[in-house]
C-alpha cells in the first residue's frame, strides 16, 4: 500500500515559565503547535537562500554577505506551525488569528501579533516549536 498523507500532527502546550512570571494561575496558557509540512521547510529554508557574493579586484579580494537573524527565524518558524493560542490582546480579544483549518492565513497580521509579546513568552511559544519539530533544532541538540 503506498504512502497516505495524514493531517499533519498537532500538539497542545502550556507556557508554564511565561505564566509563573505573568503570575497566571487559574487557566494556564496554551498553544497548539503544528508538525511543519515540506512547504514549511521550504518558506524556512528561504531565509538562509539570500547570500550575496561580491568579487573586486584590489587586494581585498572577495566578501561573502549572508542576512540572517535568529529572532526573525524563530517568528517565521512560529508562523508556520502555530495552530491555536490562548494569549489575547489589552481588549481581551485573541491576539492571534487563524484560518478555519488552524494556520495562521495573514502574515502582516502574524507579524504586528508576534511583535506585541514579550520577549520571553515569545522564546517559550519557540520553545515548543522546536519541540515537535525536531528537524529544527540547532546541529547536536
Amino acid at each position: 500500500m503506498p504512502i497516505r498523507l495524514a493531517i499533519p500532527v498537532v500538539k497542545e502546550y502550556t507556557l508554564p515559565k511565561s505564566d509563573e512570571a505573568y503570575g497566571i494561575v487559574d487557566t494556564p496558557t496554551r498553544v497548539s503547535i503544528r508538525q511543519a509540512t515540506q512547504g514549511g521547510h521550504e518558506k524556512r529554508a528561504a531565509l538562509f537562500a539570500n547570500i550575496i557574493r561580491e568579487w573586486s579586484n584590489n587586494a581585498e579580494g572577495f566578501r561573502l554577505v549572508q542576512r540572517f537573524s535568529f529572532e526573525e527565524l524563530k517568528r517565521i518558524e512560529v508562523q508556520l506551525t502555530l495552530a491555536g493560542c490562548t494569549i489575547e490582546n489589552e481588549d481581551g480579544s485573541p491576539l492571534f488569528r487563524f484560518s478555519d483549518k488552524g494556520i495562521v492565513s495573514d502574515e502582516a497580521a502574524f507579524k504586528r501579533a508576534w511583535d506585541a509579546l514579550p520577549p520571553m513568552v515569545a522564546a517559550e511559544i519557540h520553545e515548543k516549536v522546536i519541540d515537535l519539530n525536531v528537524d529544527w533544532r540547532p546541529q547536536g541538540e
